[in-house]
């Protein structure tokens, strides 16, 4: 009994993980790490995304412990260049309260946040 139901639990998430459109890209903006989760808001976005490892791969993990070793207070915002998908809009995350999910897939940057940290850079 708790096979099949194992299985059919299997079933749905990778139905409804083919259903999802992922975006591909590096984005730069500031993670939060605390009880209630991962957060990931982007420069210059009002949203805010849940933050999840893709596939079986520990990426997540790795942020967070990162995380862990550069805020020096609970839930400060660290900045951080992140390659990774980010899922189409919806509702994810416990109770549904973000609107996307970034799944990492390497971080390329990772420091204390700055004031400045989302301004537009000059080209040139």
């Amino acid at each position: 009994m708790h096979w099949t139901i194992s299985s059919m639990a299997l079933i749905a998430y990778a139905l409804r993980a083919v259903g999802r459109s992922l975006e591909s890209g590096v984005w730069q903006g500031h993670v939060i790490f605390g009880p209630s989760g991962s957060t990931f808001r982007p420069c210059r976005s009002r949203e805010t995304w849940w933050v999840k490892g893709q596939g079986y791969q520990q990426t997540d993990k790795a942020l967070e412990a990162r995380y862990h070793e550069l805020a020096e207070r609970p839930y400060e915002q660290i900045y951080v260049r992140i390659q990774g998908e980010v899922s189409k809009k919806g509702q994810y995350g416990p109770l549904g309260t973000y609107q996307r999910v970034l799944y990492v897939e390497e971080v390329l940057e990772m420091r204390p946040g700055r004031e400045d940290d989302c301004k537009k850079k000059k080209s040139g």
